[in-house]
């Protein structure tokens, strides 16, 4: 299977001017900037250490020397529960589902797959699902949960705090959702479930009284987890987070958390929302981190969208040219394949760098 990559020849040029202005200090390897419309990058990769590949770029008849990347990337996929308004736990979405791991399968990526408890129960009610959800995550994909607080604007109803919810009618407490995708882990002989994404925190209120014991990973926004740069969209360093907790014992518990950010593809209803979340400036970040001033650091890449995103609804975008939004993710997955930026799970990289120690 291969997809085309389309990235206007300007922009890229402009991207490695950029790249190689940033990295033209004493200790920075240089990239070549002679480049004409017709010039591509051609990422040739050769193993430096088990953690570790080594990458030449490739320009125009001008060869950068081989840089080290130090980078990995997560890809989260958000399995959104039901909300007053709309369902997302559908056949139709479970195709989509379906079609995106077969894709992801055929680059090596490992993705996260963050469900909620109507995703659960619509893999619960089918065997074949049940078989593919096991064939996934025993081929190295993640399972985790997913939660819509009333924070959200399509919240699931669950809930431990007793604020207004949206519309939403009661479903009972968070720990009731949880335990929906903790059993069905559990009933299919699956790890069980350390890794969640819960939001949003409005106000601060949610992540304090509705997380779960057991549950030391986590995923968030970008804004909780930059690497320190306003201007980055999608490198994100990992964290320690201490304001994780719950009252389910009658008392404050809290809980250090190790949570790594992604950002939001301008895909799908947030094609206008997140539209500096598009693949340009992806591709500006990762030859940032692999042939610019981030080439040495040790950073990670996290985007998100949503199974439902994953289907041919047309795109009309002037960030992009892709006829649709699956063609626009197809081209999302070949570049990390192309640039040699190993797309692994959240647990991964959280459990590597261990920053709550």
């Amino acid at each position: 299977m291969r997809f085309q990559l389309k990235i206007p020849g300007a922009f890229l040029a402009l991207c490695l001017v950029l790249a190689a202005c940033a990295g033209s200090g004493d200790n920075d390897p240089a990239v070549s900037t002679a480049v004409t419309s017709s010039s591509t990058i051609t990422p040739t990769t050769s193993t430096a250490s088990s953690h570790q590949t080594t990458t030449t770029i490739r320009l125009g008849l001008h060869t950068a020397p081989p840089l080290p990347i130090n980078t990995q990337a997560m890809v989260a996929i958000h399995l959104d529960p039901t909300g007053p308004e709309v369902a997302h736990a559908t056949a139709q979405n479970w195709e989509r589902l379906t079609d995106l791991i077969a894709t992801a399968d055929t680059f090596g990526h490992k993705l996260t797959l963050l469900m909620s408890s109507d995703w659960a129960d619509l893999v619960a009610a089918d065997p074949v699902r049940q078989t593919a959800l096991q064939d996934w995550v025993n081929n190295g994909h993640q399972l985790g949960f997913h939660h819509h607080t009333c924070g959200h604007a399509s919240p699931d109803g669950y809930r431990d705090i007793k604020n207004q919810c949206r519309g939403a009618e009661p479903r009972g407490s968070v720990a009731d959702a949880f335990a929906q995708v903790q059993d069905l882990a559990t009933d299919l002989g699956l790890p069980l479930i350390g890794i969640a994404a819960q939001g949003p925190n409005t106000d601060g209120l949610y992540r304090a009284a509705e997380w779960q014991p057991g549950v030391d990973l986590a995923t968030g926004i970008m804004a909780d987890n930059s690497d320190g740069h306003p201007d980055h969209r999608f490198i994100t360093q990992p964290r320690c987070a201490t304001d994780y907790g719950n009252a389910y014992a009658g008392q404050v518990t809290q809980y250090s958390v190790a949570e790594l950010g992604h950002a939001q593809l301008n895909v799908g209803a947030f094609t206008g929302l997140q539209a500096d979340n598009n693949l340009a400036a992806l591709t500006r970040e990762i030859i940032q981190v692999t042939a610019g001033d981030h080439a040495q650091a040790a950073v990670n890449l996290g985007v998100v969208f949503h199974a439902r995103e994953y289907a041919a609804t047309p795109r009309n975008e002037p960030s992009d040219d892709y006829r649709t939004d699956r063609d626009y993710l197809d081209a999302v997955l070949q570049l990390f394949a192309e640039k040699r930026i190993p797309v692994v799970t959240a647990q991964e990289i959280l459990a590597t760098s261990n920053p709550c120690g």
